[in-house]
């Protein structure tokens, strides 16, 4: 009997995913639930499973991270996923067993199957998981999640040109010209923000540096951003502006 522990931020999903192990999937047995990335670390070092089922984006973290604090794991990873065509290449180039939302039996069956195989054979799965990270690392650091009164939002940050922050809340400007406001407890989103990419450059104000076409120097000076954006800059001199956008765009080409 293999132990399995599942991870996953949506009730819905445990219970699902356990009803359907129990009838598809008898040699798996589950050991433990979890709903965060801190509670999957200390169930899987109180139980030491064989198989994780674990969710990719879920809050204060996402299901890499948790693997990158388990860096001498020796258990099979199986990823829920529901996130888009490309993302699913880089799973399939590494050669890492997904199973996409909503859950379909068959892909399920193979997909024990498979970990079930690698398990007795040994096979170590650092290797491969440290090509999925390479291969993936421009999709999921793009994800935001912002909580909500027990509830979750995503923001896929790679669509968002403009964030606005004001005291209780934040809106995003999005490349298809919408504008999402959500209420923000967090404190520390924009440091969040920050490391995803994205600048101050007025009060309460801040763009995504990727989606920047144009710098004009004239008076303040002003940011043209992608869907024909005009931000002018406030809290930041031009040469700090330009100084951050020449690292960013650095940092992105190594």
């Amino acid at each position: 009997m293999l132990k399995a522990i599942i991870i996953d931020d949506e009730l819905a999903a445990h219970r699902s995913l356990e009803i359907l192990l129990k009838l598809n999937c008898p040699n798996v047995s589950i050991v433990g639930k979890g709903f965060s990335v801190s509670e999957g670390i200390k169930l899987i070092k109180e139980t030491n499973p064989d198989i994780v089922f674990l969710d990719i984006e879920m809050p204060q973290g996402n299901g890499f991270e948790l693997l990158e604090q388990l860096p001498d794991y020796k258990f099979e990873v199986i990823f829920i996923t529901a996130y888009n065509q490309y993302a699913i290449k880089a799973f399939k180039y590494s050669a890492i067993d997904y199973i996409l939302k909503p859950i379909d039996i068959n892909e399920l069956i193979l997909a024990v199957e498979k970990v079930t195989e690698q398990l007795k054979n040994h096979i170590d799965p650092r290797e491969r998981y440290t090509i999925l990270f390479e291969n993936i690392k421009e999709i999921i650091p793009r994800k935001l999640v912002i909580p909500d009164k027990g509830k979750y939002n995503y923001v896929d940050l790679s669509l968002a040109i403009i964030a606005r922050l004001e005291k209780g809340t934040i809106s995003f400007t999005m490349s298809d010209g919408s504008v999402n406001h959500y209420n923000n407890t967090n404190t520390e989103m924009s440091q969040l923000l920050a490391q995803k990419g994205f600048l101050f450059v007025d009060k309460g104000i801040m763009v995504n540096l990727s989606k920047v076409l144009k710098f004009q120097k004239t008076g303040k000076g002003s940011i043209v951003l992608e869907g024909n954006h005009a931000i002018e800059i406030g809290t930041i001199t031009k040469e700090e502006f330009i100084e951050h956008l020449t690292k960013y765009n650095k940092n992105q080409n190594n």
